[in-house]
Protein backbone atom coordinates (compact mmCIF):
# COMPACT_ATOMS: atom_id res chain seq x y z
CA UNK A 1 0.00 0.00 0.00
CA UNK A 2 2.44 2.41 0.54
CA UNK A 3 4.49 1.86 -2.36
CA UNK A 4 1.63 2.42 -4.39
CA UNK A 5 1.30 5.93 -2.37
CA UNK A 6 4.71 6.74 -3.36
CA UNK A 7 4.29 6.12 -6.65
CA UNK A 8 1.16 8.24 -6.82
CA UNK A 9 3.19 10.98 -5.35
CA UNK A 10 6.34 10.34 -7.61
CA UNK A 11 3.17 10.72 -10.58
CA UNK A 12 2.03 13.85 -9.37
CA UNK A 13 4.74 15.78 -9.13
CA UNK A 14 6.34 14.94 -12.41
CA UNK A 15 2.78 15.93 -13.60
CA UNK A 16 3.46 19.14 -11.82
CA UNK A 17 6.74 19.58 -12.87
CA UNK A 18 5.95 19.16 -16.11
CA UNK A 19 3.04 21.84 -16.21
CA UNK A 20 5.85 24.32 -14.83
CA UNK A 21 8.68 23.73 -17.72
CA UNK A 22 5.26 24.53 -20.72
CA UNK A 23 4.53 27.83 -18.82
CA UNK A 24 8.26 28.81 -19.08
CA UNK A 25 8.20 27.93 -22.12
CA UNK A 26 5.02 29.45 -24.00
CA UNK A 27 6.67 32.79 -21.80
CA UNK A 28 9.31 32.39 -23.73
CA UNK A 29 7.73 32.24 -27.05
CA UNK A 30 5.61 34.63 -26.48
CA UNK A 31 8.79 37.32 -25.43
CA UNK A 32 10.22 36.38 -28.27
CA UNK A 33 8.07 37.30 -31.04
CA UNK A 34 7.09 41.00 -29.05
CA UNK A 35 10.69 41.85 -29.22
CA UNK A 36 13.36 43.06 -32.13
CA UNK A 37 16.25 40.90 -32.56
CA UNK A 38 19.60 42.36 -31.61
CA UNK A 39 20.48 45.20 -34.63
CA UNK A 40 17.29 43.71 -36.31
CA UNK A 41 15.71 46.02 -38.53
CA UNK A 42 11.64 46.22 -39.96
CA UNK A 43 12.95 45.47 -43.36
CA UNK A 44 15.10 42.28 -42.14
CA UNK A 45 11.76 41.51 -40.15
CA UNK A 46 9.99 41.26 -43.10
CA UNK A 47 12.30 39.22 -45.53
CA UNK A 48 13.66 41.74 -47.59
CA UNK A 49 17.21 43.69 -47.66
CA UNK A 50 18.66 47.42 -48.45
CA UNK A 51 21.55 47.21 -50.79
CA UNK A 52 23.26 50.34 -50.61
CA UNK A 53 26.41 49.49 -53.21
CA UNK A 54 26.75 50.53 -56.82
CA UNK A 55 24.93 47.92 -59.61
CA UNK A 56 27.86 46.13 -61.27
CA UNK A 57 29.86 47.39 -63.46
CA UNK A 58 29.36 50.86 -62.12
CA UNK A 59 31.97 53.09 -60.21
CA UNK A 60 31.03 54.17 -56.69
CA UNK A 61 30.87 57.60 -56.19
CA UNK A 62 32.37 57.07 -52.93
CA UNK A 63 36.02 58.80 -52.30
CA UNK A 64 37.57 55.37 -50.95
CA UNK A 65 39.31 53.47 -54.30
CA UNK A 66 38.63 50.24 -51.92
CA UNK A 67 34.61 51.31 -52.53
CA UNK A 68 35.81 51.63 -57.07
CA UNK A 69 33.72 48.57 -58.62
CA UNK A 70 34.85 49.94 -61.88
CA UNK A 71 39.10 49.89 -62.15
CA UNK A 72 39.26 51.17 -65.72
CA UNK A 73 41.26 54.36 -65.90
CA UNK A 74 41.53 56.93 -68.48
CA UNK A 75 44.50 59.05 -68.97
CA UNK A 76 44.10 62.77 -70.71
CA UNK A 77 47.38 64.75 -71.12
CA UNK A 78 49.55 66.21 -73.14
CA UNK A 79 53.08 65.31 -74.77
CA UNK A 80 53.62 64.11 -70.97
CA UNK A 81 50.78 61.93 -71.10
CA UNK A 82 51.66 60.19 -74.48
CA UNK A 83 55.00 59.30 -73.38
CA UNK A 84 57.15 61.84 -76.06
CA UNK A 85 59.89 61.85 -77.42
CA UNK A 86 59.93 58.39 -76.77
CA UNK A 87 57.41 54.93 -77.58
CA UNK A 88 53.96 55.15 -76.50
CA UNK A 89 54.17 51.92 -75.23
CA UNK A 90 57.00 53.33 -72.77
CA UNK A 91 54.81 56.40 -71.49
CA UNK A 92 53.62 56.59 -67.40
CA UNK A 93 50.12 55.18 -68.14
CA UNK A 94 51.17 51.87 -69.52
CA UNK A 95 53.87 51.10 -66.83
CA UNK A 96 51.01 52.03 -64.11
CA UNK A 97 49.26 49.78 -66.49
CA UNK A 98 51.67 46.87 -65.82
CA UNK A 99 51.72 47.32 -62.19
CA UNK A 100 48.11 47.20 -61.31
CA UNK A 101 47.42 44.94 -64.09
CA UNK A 102 43.99 46.74 -64.60
CA UNK A 103 43.12 48.72 -68.48
CA UNK A 104 44.78 51.92 -68.30
CA UNK A 105 43.33 53.72 -71.60
CA UNK A 106 46.25 56.55 -72.81
CA UNK A 107 44.38 59.41 -74.20
CA UNK A 108 47.90 61.38 -74.21
CA UNK A 109 48.44 63.60 -77.52
CA UNK A 110 51.71 65.65 -78.03
CA UNK A 111 51.40 69.60 -78.49
CA UNK A 112 48.14 69.97 -76.79
CA UNK A 113 46.80 72.22 -73.67
CA UNK A 114 44.08 72.45 -71.53
CA UNK A 115 41.38 73.27 -74.25
CA UNK A 116 42.72 70.83 -76.61
CA UNK A 117 41.91 68.34 -73.85
CA UNK A 118 38.70 69.54 -72.66
CA UNK A 119 37.15 69.34 -76.90
CA UNK A 120 37.76 65.71 -76.97
CA UNK A 121 37.30 65.09 -73.81
CA UNK A 122 33.68 63.29 -74.34
CA UNK A 123 35.13 61.15 -77.07
CA UNK A 124 38.42 60.11 -75.12
CA UNK A 125 37.01 59.92 -71.55
CA UNK A 126 33.57 59.47 -71.04
CA UNK A 127 32.83 57.58 -74.31
CA UNK A 128 35.12 54.77 -72.43
CA UNK A 129 33.36 54.77 -69.35
CA UNK A 130 36.07 54.63 -66.81
CA UNK A 131 35.96 54.26 -63.30
CA UNK A 132 38.70 57.33 -62.92
CA UNK A 133 40.49 59.75 -65.07
CA UNK A 134 43.59 61.30 -64.76
CA UNK A 135 43.83 64.61 -66.25
CA UNK A 136 47.57 65.69 -66.81
CA UNK A 137 47.52 69.24 -68.31
CA UNK A 138 49.19 73.03 -67.67
CA UNK A 139 52.41 72.55 -69.62
CA UNK A 140 51.37 72.72 -72.90
CA UNK A 141 49.35 75.93 -71.89
CA UNK A 142 52.46 77.44 -70.50
CA UNK A 143 54.13 76.91 -73.38
CA UNK A 144 51.54 78.93 -75.14
CA UNK A 145 50.85 81.81 -72.55
CA UNK A 146 47.39 80.91 -72.21
CA UNK A 147 46.15 83.01 -68.87
CA UNK A 148 45.40 81.69 -65.96
CA UNK A 149 41.68 82.09 -66.03
CA UNK A 150 41.21 80.26 -69.29
CA UNK A 151 43.72 77.38 -67.93
CA UNK A 152 41.03 77.46 -64.80
CA UNK A 153 37.85 77.23 -66.99
CA UNK A 154 39.18 74.70 -68.74
CA UNK A 155 40.23 72.49 -66.47
CA UNK A 156 37.18 73.11 -63.87
CA UNK A 157 35.10 71.77 -67.05
CA UNK A 158 37.07 68.70 -67.46
CA UNK A 159 36.24 68.09 -63.73
CA UNK A 160 32.80 69.03 -63.65
CA UNK A 161 32.44 66.22 -66.81
CA UNK A 162 33.68 63.60 -65.07
CA UNK A 163 31.70 64.29 -62.00
CA UNK A 164 28.63 64.11 -63.98
CA UNK A 165 29.23 61.17 -65.61
CA UNK A 166 30.33 59.20 -62.38
CA UNK A 167 34.34 59.57 -62.98
CA UNK A 168 36.48 60.14 -60.54
CA UNK A 169 38.67 62.67 -61.68
CA UNK A 170 42.40 62.93 -60.62
CA UNK A 171 44.32 65.74 -60.97
CA UNK A 172 48.53 65.84 -62.16
CA UNK A 173 50.41 69.07 -60.68
CA UNK A 174 52.02 70.90 -63.91
CA UNK A 175 55.49 70.49 -64.16
CA UNK A 176 58.03 72.98 -64.69
CA UNK A 177 59.34 73.88 -68.20
CA UNK A 178 62.11 76.09 -69.12
CA UNK A 179 60.69 79.63 -69.95
CA UNK A 180 57.21 79.23 -68.48
CA UNK A 181 58.22 80.14 -64.87
CA UNK A 182 55.49 82.66 -63.99
CA UNK A 183 52.56 80.95 -65.75
CA UNK A 184 53.97 77.47 -63.92
CA UNK A 185 53.86 79.14 -60.46
CA UNK A 186 50.31 80.76 -60.77
CA UNK A 187 49.02 77.35 -62.40
CA UNK A 188 50.51 75.46 -59.51
CA UNK A 189 49.09 77.73 -56.72
CA UNK A 190 45.98 77.52 -58.53
CA UNK A 191 45.56 73.96 -58.94
CA UNK A 192 46.60 72.88 -55.56
CA UNK A 193 44.15 75.17 -53.78
CA UNK A 194 41.02 73.98 -56.43
CA UNK A 195 42.25 70.38 -55.52
CA UNK A 196 41.63 71.04 -51.57
CA UNK A 197 38.47 72.84 -52.37
CA UNK A 198 37.18 70.02 -54.01
CA UNK A 199 38.62 67.57 -52.17
CA UNK A 200 40.25 65.51 -55.31
CA UNK A 201 43.05 63.39 -55.04
CA UNK A 202 46.82 65.11 -56.96
CA UNK A 203 49.24 63.35 -58.27
CA UNK A 204 52.72 65.23 -58.40
CA UNK A 205 55.86 64.14 -60.80
CA UNK A 206 58.11 66.99 -59.57
CA UNK A 207 59.53 65.04 -56.71
CA UNK A 208 59.99 62.07 -58.48
CA UNK A 209 61.66 63.61 -61.94
CA UNK A 210 63.29 67.30 -60.56
CA UNK A 211 65.57 68.37 -58.20
CA UNK A 212 65.52 71.47 -55.60
CA UNK A 213 66.41 73.97 -58.29
CA UNK A 214 63.51 72.48 -60.54
CA UNK A 215 65.86 70.96 -62.86
CA UNK A 216 64.67 67.64 -64.64
CA UNK A 217 67.92 64.96 -63.27
CA UNK A 218 69.83 64.17 -65.55
CA UNK A 219 68.81 59.92 -65.39
CA UNK A 220 65.45 61.14 -66.18
CA UNK A 221 65.71 63.07 -69.46
CA UNK A 222 68.15 63.11 -72.52
CA UNK A 223 67.00 67.12 -73.56
CA UNK A 224 66.26 68.79 -70.15
CA UNK A 225 62.59 69.25 -70.93
CA UNK A 226 60.58 65.67 -71.67
CA UNK A 227 61.21 62.65 -69.93
CA UNK A 228 63.31 59.65 -71.51
CA UNK A 229 62.31 55.89 -71.12
CA UNK A 230 63.37 55.44 -67.33
CA UNK A 231 61.81 58.87 -66.47
CA UNK A 232 58.56 57.42 -67.36
CA UNK A 233 59.15 54.07 -66.00
CA UNK A 234 59.54 56.13 -62.68
CA UNK A 235 56.75 58.40 -62.97
CA UNK A 236 54.81 54.87 -63.88
CA UNK A 237 55.57 53.27 -60.44
CA UNK A 238 54.68 57.07 -58.50
CA UNK A 239 51.56 56.97 -60.46
CA UNK A 240 50.94 53.04 -59.75
CA UNK A 241 51.80 53.25 -55.87
CA UNK A 242 49.26 56.30 -55.78
CA UNK A 243 46.45 54.82 -57.33
CA UNK A 244 46.66 51.13 -56.18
Amino acid sequence: MRIYRTQIRIIQLSVFLAVIVMAVGAFNVWQGKTSEPAGGSPAAQNGSSINNSAPAGEPSTGNSPDELTNTKIVCIGDSYTYGYPGEHADSWPQVMAGILKTEVINAGVVYQNSEDLLQRFDQDVVSHKPGRVVIFAGVGDAIRGIELEVYQKNLKAMVEKAEENNIKPILVLPLPYPGTESLHKQYLEWEIAFAQEKNLQVLDFKPVLFDSQDKILREYSDDGKYPNKEGYKAMGQYAAQELK
